[in-house]
C-alpha cells in the first residue's frame, strides 16, 4: 500500500541550484511532486515540520562492502537486509552492495543473496551490485586475497552478468591486464559502470581503457600506481581527465587532506564522488576480528589486515566522510552533499540524488550536527 502524501515544511531545501530557505516539499506516490516556498497541502497529507533543518537528497553509497558486523560476500539475505535497515540511521537511502574478489561459485552465491535481499521491504534501497574484482592486478590487490584475484575472462563476466539478472551495476578491474578491454566493452554496452582500480596502469593504458568504456576510477590514490614525475600513470591521468569520475574515501586514513585538496582543485565538482568503502567493521567493536579465514584489526576509522597492516576498507559511513570533508575544508552542505548523492547517481545513470519534481522521494533531514533527523525512502518516513 503506498504511503499517504507527505508535506515537509519549514525546511532549508537543497535543490540542484541552491538552498531554498523556509521552503516545503510535497511527496506523493513515492515521488517528489512540488518544491518551493509555498506548496499547497493536500487534505489527506501527513505533515513534517523540519524546524529549519536541512532537507537533502538521500545519500548514495556506490562502494560499501558491508557493515554492522556483516560482510556482503558471505551473508544471508536477512543479514544483508539488516545492513539496509541500519544504513538509514546513517542517512544512506540507497547503495551498491560491493563484493570483493571471490571464487566464481561464491560470487554467484553472494549475488543471489543480495538479489533476494533487494526485494525485501524497508531499509535503504539496494540499487545493485558492485563487483570489485576479481580481475585486478595482483601487484595492487590491497586486501584482496591473492588466490581470489585472476586474469580478466569475458566468458566468466558474461556468466556473472547472467546470474545478476540486471543487478550488476558497477565493476572495478585493472584495465592494463590482457583481456580487460573485452570485458570493459561488454560491460559498457550493457550499461554497467566500468571502473579502473587496483591497477598498475600507465596513463596510456588507462586511455585505452577509457576508449573501451571506462568512465570511473575506484578509490582514487589507493591501490594504484603512485604518482611519479617522470612516468605518467593512472593517478595523475585520472585527476586530469574530465571524462572520468573519481571516488574518494575521505576518512583521513585512505585520503589525506593534501590528497583531497588536489582532487578538489583538479577535478570538476560533478566528477568527485564520496564513498565509504565500509567493511563489516562499520559500527562494530574495535579490536581483532576473524572474517572468512582472515584476521582484521579494527580501529576508529580504518580496518587493517592483522600482521601486515594493509588497509582493508574503512570503518566509517558515507555520512562520516561528508561530515569530515565539510569540517576539514569548511565547505557548505551544497558543495559536499552532491558528492554523496547527485554525483554517484549521475555516474550510474539513475534519476536519483536531486530534489526536483518527478524524482524518487528518497530524502534526509539533517540537523546542524550532521545527524539524520528524519529519513524518507520512496515517500515513506522511516523511524
Amino acid at each position: 500500500m503506498p504511503p499517504r502524501p507527505l508535506l515537509i515544511r519549514n525546511a532549508r531545501v537543497l535543490t540542484p541550484d541552491r538552498v531554498l530557505p523556509r521552503s516545503a516539499v510535497l511527496l506523493a506516490e513515492g515521488r517528489i511532486k512540488a518544491v518551493g516556498p509555498s506548496v499547497s497541502e493536500p487534505v489527506d497529507a501527513e505533515t513534517l515540520d523540519a524546524g529549519g533543518r536541512l532537507l537533502s537528497p538521500g545519500l548514495i553509497d556506490i562502494h560499501i562492502n558491508g557493515g554492522f558486523g556483516t560482510t556482503f560476500s558471505d551473508a544471508d539475505p536477512e543479514a544483508i537486509h539488516g545492513v539496509s535497515v541500519s544504513l538509514l540511521k546513517e542517512g544512506v537511502t540507497s547503495y551498491l552492495a560491493t563484493l570483493l574478489s571471490l571464487p566464481f561459485d561464491r560470487t554467484v552465491a553472494a549475488i543471489r543473496s543480495i538479489g533476494e535481499a533487494s526485494r525485501k521491504e524497508g531499509g535503504a534501497r539496494i540499487l545493485g551490485i558492485h563487483l570489485e574484482g576479481p580481475f585486478l592486478n595482483p601487484l595492487r590487490r590491497g586486501a584482496h586475497r591473492k588466490d581470489h584475484v585472476r586474469p580478466p575472462s569475458l566468458s566468466e563476466f558474461k556468466l556473472l552478468m547472467k546470474e545478476s539478472r540486471g543487478l550488476l551495476r558497477m565493476m572495478t578491474l585493472a584495465p592494463e591486464l590482457p583481456g580487460a578491454a573485452g570485458v570493459i566493452r561488454c560491460g559498457w554496452r550493457r550499461g554497467v559502470l566500468m571502473a579502473a582500480g587496483h591497477s598498475e596502469a600507465t596513463a596510456e593504458e588507462l586511455e585505452r581503457g577509457v576508449d573501451a568504456g571506462i568512465s570511473h576510477v575506484t578509490h582514487l590514490f589507493n591501490a594504484m600506481r603512485p604518482f611519479h614525475h617522470r612516468e605518467e600513470g593512472i593517478m595523475d591521468a585520472a585527476l586530469l581527465d574530465d571524462r572520468l569520475s573519481c571516488e574518494l574515501i575521505y576518512d583521513r586514513k585512505h585520503c589525506t587532506r593534501n590528497a583531497m585538496t588536489l582532487a578538489l582543485r583538479l577535478k570538476p565538482p560533478g566528477r568527485l564522488i564520496l564513498v565509504s568503502d565500509a567493511m563489516f567493521a562499520l559500527r562494530a567493536r574495535k579490536g581483532l576480528h576473524r572474517v572468512d579465514g582472515d584476521e582484521y584489526e579494527v580501529g576508529t576509522k580504518e580496518v587493517r589486515l592483522a600482521g601486515s597492516g594493509v588497509l582493508a576498507g574503512s570503518a566509517v559511513s558515507l555520512l562520516d566522510t561528508v561530515k569530515l570533508l565539510s569540517e576539514d575544508f569548511r565547505l557548505p552542505a551544497e558543495t559536499v552533499l552532491p558528492m554523496a548523492s547527485a554525483n554517484p547517481a549521475r555516474a550510474l545513470g539513475l534519476p536519483l540524488g536531486e530534489i526536483r519534481p518527478g524524482r524518487p522521494a528518497d530524502l534526509v533531514v539533517f540537523d546542524s550536527n550532521w545527524k539524520a533527523w528524519a529519513v524518507i525512502v520512496g515517500g515513506r518516513r522511516w523511524k
